[in-house]
């Protein structure tokens, strides 16, 4: 781990975030590298904490105002993500009503914490002493219920609700483009594309094509079943493919040389185009 804290931030954090976002993962194993990597973090900061002594009142702030809260607002966001995948119901039906059960918890959250979101959403400080630091004499009917089973020295009142605020608006957005992907697979669905295409070669190949792009997981970040993908292709370039695809599939696995045959012949071709446009 190449993270460390130093003048009152995480090096490298945001940088080590970002190589497991960009790995080829699939999304629930990104979450999982994510929230082990965090919790490390976290970890780090809790040793770190205990043994601090921050220069200023303004630089203990800044720190659970700016820092902490953001690292936690991710942990809190992929724990999320995971849960959301685990509890995806099978029909696709009723992921949209799924999606839209998750929105109103958030709603309610947003409402029930309104007072304190306007504050941070208006960007005022007049509080931020008594909800950002850890003063040892603190109005005690501020103070998140979550603090009483926490070390003080390293939580305040607020911070880890202030982690919760972005977790939220984070997860809404996700879901929010979740609904709209799902929206326009049923669009298609519903015989909306408008294409003259017809498939022409074997259907063999686009099979084989269509099982890259799956295992590819470029679809609804692997989470598209191949039937889906399938009947999309088919609606497209107006072509039967048939119930069983799988044994179209075994056929392809069974082929004694070139099992990619026609991958590896799209491959060639736009080789020799690539080739012949340099020339």
């Amino acid at each position: 781990m190449i993270t460390t804290i130093k003048n009152n931030s995480l090096v490298d954090f945001e940088h080590e975030l970002s190589l497991i976002l960009n790995s080829n993962s699939n999304e629930v194993e990104k979450a999982k590298k994510i929230i082990i990597f965090i919790e490390d973090i976290l970890k780090q900061l809790t040793d770190w904490l205990k043994n601090h002594v921050f220069d200023t009142i303004q630089e203990e702030i800044k720190f659970f105002k700016e820092i902490k809260p953001n690292i936690v607002a991710k942990l809190i966001f992929y724990k999320e993500i995971l849960l959301l995948v685990a509890t995806l119901p099978l029909d696709k039906s009723k992921r949209v009503k799924h999606y839209e059960k998750k929105i109103d918890a958030i709603n309610q959250f947003y409402r029930k914490n309104r007072e304190f979101i306007k504050y941070i959403k208006s960007h005022s400080t007049h509080f931020d002493e008594l909800y950002f630091s850890r003063k040892q004499y603190k109005d005690l009917f501020l103070n998140d219920c979550m603090v009483i089973n926490q070390d003080a020295k390293l939580c305040t009142s607020h911070d880890y609700l202030l982690a919760e605020v972005i977790a939220y608006e984070l997860l809404a957005l996700h879901i929010e483009n979740r609904i709209d992907s799902i929206n326009q697979s049923c669009a298609i669905t519903n015989n909306q594309i408008n294409s003259n295409l017809h498939w022409t070669a074997k259907k063999v190949d686009l099979i084989e094509l269509i099982y890259a792009l799956h295992e590819s997981k470029v679809f609804d970040n692997g989470q598209a079943d191949i039937k889906e993908i399938t009947h999309v292709f088919e609606k497209a370039f107006q072509i039967d493919l048939g119930d069983n695809i799988t044994r179209s599939f075994i056929d392809i696995k069974n082929r004694k040389t070139d099992q990619t045959r026609f991958l590896n012949q799209l491959q060639a071709t736009l080789e020799t185009k690539i080739e012949n446009d340099l020339n």
